[in-house]
């Protein structure tokens, strides 16, 4: 584990639906506690057969001894079990319901309980089917007749038969998806999940028996109340036929083909029953996106917030976040009037910046939160933030020695032990009076360490306190972000229910703590982690997106280059300019379309008063608070963002999509390769498109082109079921509205952004804007059949044709054409290895492009500042891509003959070996001559085939014109004027597909 951590967190000002009155509720239903149970019981009165509970969606019956026939009433298939039982071994004792025959205690509309009783238990089972859920739940009670504590050592929630014939059977995170087969051994299209609501479950199926259970190994006083235990849920699904591999390939393993074969797959059916069932418990329903800016990821910890420099190099911070949109900024800068490094006693060397730097004066009672006053070094800043309408964040660490009760550590004198009540109720109180002492908006909970082996607690009841402070904290206080760091993520979705999101990558965001995607910029690196894993909380977790994190930009590297880790206690200017200016919008796009609600912004440029203000005189801070607000606008709809395609690989374009019920939604494709790729999806259910037609896509980003319309190729409109091909740009992201085509009153142009207008018989285009160079297919569409004698654009007349009411024709854009990411020679997938010659002509438009991106930010960076690959985008970088690179690779390079040193790049940006933050090799280009040809030769060793991706010019965007080259007219003699940056960074060549205008 790393010493030096890397945290974020994300709130919203939302709704949680009778939150006051969950409170009981929680503590038989989402509380998941257990049950325990012994001796031979006998029973006045037996249960009665066919009991049931109904809802729109799921019809469960129950015999005398529990469920029986599971229905899901929208495909009508039927689940029979032939034996509902449980175990429990509670104390020295063992119960098995089998012996004992059950009285039904209470009947209503969403519950069913049946009592088991004894001279020295009172046991019930209790079957609930709340209104909106798509599955059945059953839970354990036990309350002992005397005394007050036991020990529940293991619980068999269901030992129990399927009737209804298994063809197949699949482990998942607590617990196990089934398949059906017709009795004559041909698999059906239904199955159904069983899933326990902890970490810690176990479900075996052998045969047509299944047993579902978990160990507990808790001591449970009275006083706590019932003990209740977690719930097994039995929910039924129809296969959907769309399918994806169970468990992810490694990132970013190299499969040349790109397609991974054989591995258990689960199917889109069985995800969204998985996820929805999840999202039924979440405690924190937000109807808006958390927007949180995290301090540390630009090295807050560096700075003094107690002195006058550091102070107002916060309120830079504080200042930048909220002009970007945030809500909140995780705070956690050292204060060295409250705390000091030596005295910490975490591994990290973190403590002294918790609890917005009073951690240490906590742990030791020498502070508390309402019994002492606030320090003014402490509460000028909230009141700063305060009037920035931001909120701060305090970084706690619960696994310390605190000091309040000596039972809580000396098991180790390192730790204090979560799973002992009387610490489970000090934790709570204390972040409840904190927060009504200071008026923080969240906490971001880090070095929690759970299930220790030699803690006097299991590791169960270890997890079980963990869950209880959240779940009681949001209880008390609904609107707190909680984030959820070190170890939470590994916890599986029962552990996040009450939390706004887990760790955002699943690990560490800094260098080294992931295994790097080749790319020369850290923001697109950190963004293809952080969809793989939002493909990993999703698919193997089955997290609903509401509790997904958006982690964009990325979080400044830590490292000398001795490659020791940057302590807590460096020199306070250490790498504060580090803002990456091509790769930061495709981060938050990307962000975007896989975690809507969870806006977690990292690294902004606000230490650095150059950064801060390049920045500010650009428009860059409202585009950024246009999409988040875009994302709240749509929210009801993002809620349903799903993968499409395949999780993010290399060699391959990946994606996600949402849609409502009418076949309005929107898709978002990512290329985090540098070569251009292909990527085709179906509108249909594959996409989660189950309705509607026909439609128009429009494109939405990047804004080059925005507002442009795409179109199947042969006709004008996208009918359900077209599949739809598009050439994405090198590390590129495009996002698509669909909606259902209108009915039209004026011409709609297809294939490129601009305006269309029928006067008379002529047909007039204008502000058509495409890229540099390009021969695009454009048609457009009339409101009615209306024969067309002319066509124009921009005054530039065309050759058409007309069939129907749909008039097709083809332009050339003015200019040679030069890609995003300029490609230099052709990939060869057999390509194994040894020399590799090419050549390309560079147009001097590209130099110009790079020389306005230097005046338009305009920040001195030093030699070592330039060692960041992604800083100094003016700068014509030459990128040696190979899949999976090695430190030890030998590559050199000649360029017209002459040889041209390679530096290997890294994301800790110094070079230290390390093959995870390893991305491939560059050299800086600047000073080649334009528009005459240069000769490439790179000698590189063996490799596989199709493992070395190319040669590219990084920091080169593709430029566009509305400048219509005529017929006849040579590139060469109409060029065009674009010398400067198009309005986005990020921009696009699309395949020459068709689309309606505005």
């Amino acid at each position: 584990m790393n010493k030096i951590k890397t945290k974020i967190v994300g709130h919203r000002r939302g709704r949680l639906s009778g939150i006051r009155d969950l409170t009981e509720k929680l503590a038989v239903s989402s509380r998941f506690i257990f049950l325990g149970f012994a001796v031979a019981i006998s029973l006045a009165s037996s249960a009665r057969a066919g009991e049931v509970l109904e809802n729109a969606f799921v019809r469960a019956d129950f015999g005398s001894r529990g469920l029986t026939v599971l229905t899901d009433k929208t495909s009508g298939e039927v689940t029979r079990f032939s034996q509902d039982e449980f175990h429990i071994s509670v104390d020295d004792s063992t119960i098995q319901s089998s012996n004992f025959t059950p009285a039904l205690q209470e009947q209503t509309a969403t519950k069913c309980v049946f009592l088991f009783s004894s001279s020295q238990w009172v046991v019930r089972v209790i079957y609930e089917l709340q209104t909106n859920w798509h599955f059945a739940s059953k839970q354990i009670s036990i309350s002992p007749v005397s005394g007050t504590a036991f020990m529940v050592s293991r619980i068999d929630l269901m030992d129990g038969g399927l009737h209804t014939p298994v063809a197949a059977n699949q482990s998942v995170r607590s617990g196990k998806l089934v398949r059906f087969n017709d009795g004559n051994g041909t698999p059906v299209s239904h199955g159904i999940f069983l899933e326990v609501q902890n970490p810690y479950a176990q479900a075996s199926l052998n045969g047509q028996q299944i047993i579902v259970s978990y160990s507990p190994e808790m001591t449970w006083d009275t006083s706590y109340g019932t003990f209740v235990s977690d719930r097994l849920l039995v929910g039924p699904y129809n296969l959907s036929g769309v399918s994806y591999p169970a468990a992810q390939i490694p990132e970013w393993q190299y499969i040349p083909d790109g397609v991974p074969s054989g591995g258990p797959t689960i199917d889109a059916a069985e995800l969204d029953a998985l996820s929805g069932c999840v999202r039924s418990f979440l405690l924190w329903q937000p109807t808006n996106s958390t927007r949180i800016h995290v301090g540390w990821t630009e090295n807050d910890y560096q700075i003094d917030a107690s002195t006058t420099n550091g102070v107002a190099e916060y309120q830079r911070i504080i200042e930048q976040a909220a002009a970007v949109g945030c809500n909140d900024v995780l705070y956690a800068p050292a204060n060295t009037l409250l705390s000091n490094l030596q005295a910490d006693t975490d591994t990290w060397g973190w403590e002294h910046v918790t609890w917005l730097g009073l951690g240490q004066q906590i742990r030791t009672n020498a502070w508390y939160p309402g019994s002492n006053a606030m320090p003014d070094s402490v509460q000028s800043m909230l009141n700063f933030a305060r009037l920035k309408h931001i909120k701060l964040i305090a970084y706690v660490y619960p696994s310390l020695p605190f000091g309040q009760n000596p039972q809580w550590t000396n098991w180790s004198g390192r730790y204090a032990d979560t799973g002992q009540r009387s610490f489970q109720d000090w934790l709570l109180q204390t972040l409840i009076n904190f927060q009504r002492a200071t008026s923080v908006g969240g906490y971001s909970f880090d070095y929690w360490n759970l299930g220790v082996a030699d803690a006097p607690s299991s590791p169960y009841a270890q997890w079980f306190g963990c869950r209880r402070i959240l779940e009681q904290l949001r209880l008390q206080i609904p609107d707190l972000v909680i984030d959820g760091r070190q170890q939470y993520q590994y916890y599986g979705p029962w552990t996040w229910l009450a939390g706004s999101y887990p760790h955002p990558l699943s690990y560490d965001e800094q260098p080294k703590s992931f295994n790097a995607f080749s790319d020369l910029h850290w923001d697109r690196v950190s963004a293809d982690r952080q969809r793989w894993a939002a493909w990993w909380y999703r698919v193997e977790n089955f997290a609903p997106t509401e509790i997904i994190a958006g982690y964009m930009t990325h979080q400044t590297p830590r490292q000398y280059a001795s490659g020791k880790m940057v302590g807590v206690d460096p020199p306070t200017d250490f790498r504060i300019r580090d803002w990456d200016y091509l790769g930061w919008k495709y981060s938050l796009i990307s962000a975007i379309g896989t975690a809507p609600f969870n806006d977690v912004v990292d690294m902004i440029p606000a230490r650095d008063t150059n950064e801060f203000s390049a920045f500010n005189a650009t428009t860059n801070a409202q585009w950024m608070r246009n999409w988040f607000d875009w994302a709240d606008r749509n929210m009801s709809l993002l809620r349903n963002i799903r993968p499409i395609i395949n999780q993010p690989q290399l060699g391959r374009v990946d994606g996600t999509a949402a849609f409502d019920a009418n076949g309005h939604g929107f898709i978002f494709l990512f290329n985090p390769n540098y070569r251009q790729l292909a990527v085709q999806f179906t509108l249909d259910k594959s996409i989660g498109l189950t309705n509607g037609g026909p439609f128009v896509l429009r494109q939405l980003y990047p804004d080059a082109e925005k507002g442009k319309f795409f179109a199947p190729p042969t006709n004008a409109l996208w009918q359900p079921g077209d599949s739809v091909s598009i050439t994405m740009p090198g590390a590129d992201a495009l996002v698509l509205e669909v909606t259902n085509a209108p009915a039209l009153t004026q011409p709609l142009l297809l294939g490129a952004a601009g305006n269309a207008a029928l006067v008379g018989k002529q047909l007039f285009l204008t502000n058509v804007v495409g890229e540099d160079g390009a021969t695009t297919e454009l048609k457009v569409l009339l409101p009615s059949r209306q024969n067309v004698t002319s066509v124009s654009v921009d005054g530039v007349p065309e050759n058409f044709q007309q069939t129907s009411n749909l008039v097709t024709f083809s332009v050339n854009f003015a200019g040679a054409p030069f890609n995003r990411l300029q490609q230099i020679g052709q990939y060869d997938p057999a390509f194994s290895g040894g020399i590799y010659q090419t050549q390309i002509t560079i147009p001097s438009r590209v130099f110009g492009q790079l020389a306005a991106r230097k005046a338009a930010w305009p920040v001195p960076y030093t030699a070592d500042d330039l060692l960041a690959t992604w800083l100094g985008s003016y700068r014509l970088l030459l990128f040696v891509n190979i899949a999976d690179p090695n430190p030890n690779m030998a590559v050199s390079l000649q360029v017209d003959g002459q040889p041209v040193a390679l530096t290997q790049a890294y994301t800790t940006i110094y070079n230290i070996g390390d093959k995870n933050s390893l991305v491939g090799w560059y050299a800086d280009l600047s000073t080649l001559s334009p528009d005459v040809p240069h000769q490439f030769r790179l000698s590189l060793p063996p490799l596989a085939a199709g493992q070395f991706q190319g040669l590219f010019l990084d920091n080169v965007e593709a430029t566009f014109t509305n400048q219509i080259q005529p017929a006849g007219v040579s590139s060469d003699d109409f060029n065009s004027p674009h010398d400067a940056p198009p309005q986005s960074p990020s921009s696009r060549g699309l395949l020459p597909v068709n689309r309606p205008a505005k």
